[in-house]
């Protein structure tokens, strides 16, 4: 489930030397180019860390526009899926603590909906399952605290390791095991309960 992990890896390994530090001293091209890289990583990981909703737009640009100015203390000794993505832990821990809980709606990020249209008109049920189980994840994840939510994500949808986690959360790794522990138990007790309700009004 790494998938914008793994494309952000590919797409940063064909940034050369001197165009990231060519970014990081400045140069407006530059950095146009790491922005390009980020770009659509950015938006997936802010949406999976929390959820559909009008402000992702607004999350994203404080994102970029710090990766551009953080560009010049960023040493390199970390790669840029991990420096960037604790940028957007930094902006996605604020919301979430500003944020008041809220319902979910069935709202499908614009990528996951171009993918299931891709199948055509014929395939209205598969979509509207589809639509169905985003709803249903995002609602158990709301049931997360923000560090649970996010460790979760982190680890369990973008492939990071417990250490990598830990570092992106700037947490002690034992912290970090801790939050993935409930955050597993808390999400699939959610999970459970909901498939349980949806087969409570199948039967009704």
């Amino acid at each position: 489930m790494g998938g914008s992990r793994d494309s952000l890896e590919n797409y940063s390994n064909n940034l050369s030397p001197e165009v990231v530090q060519g970014a990081i001293e400045g140069d407006r091209a530059a950095q146009q180019q790491v922005l390009e890289a980020v770009y659509d990583y950015v938006r997936r990981l802010l949406y999976r860390l929390v959820g559909p909703g009008s402000d992702l737009e607004d999350l994203q640009q404080v994102v970029l526009m710090r990766v551009v100015t953080s560009l010049p203390t960023w040493r390199q000794e970390s790669a840029l899926t991990t420096w960037v993505g604790g940028i957007c832990v930094h902006v996605a821990r604020d919301h979430l603590r500003r944020k008041k809980v809220r319902s979910v709606v069935s709202t499908v990020e614009p990528t996951d909906r171009a993918l299931m249209n891709r199948s055509g008109s014929q395939d209205v049920h598969r979509e509207a399952e589809t639509r169905e189980q985003l709803a249903a994840c995002h609602q158990a994840l709301e049931q997360l605290s923000p560090a649970q939510r996010t460790a979760f994500v982190l680890h369990v949808v973008e492939g990071y390791s417990v250490d990598e986690v830990a570092q992106m959360m700037e947490a002690a790794r034992s912290t970090t095991r801790m939050r993935l522990y409930y955050g597993r138990k808390k999400f699939a007790k959610a999970m459970a309960r909901q498939a349980d309700e949806a087969g409570d009004r199948s039967a009704a």
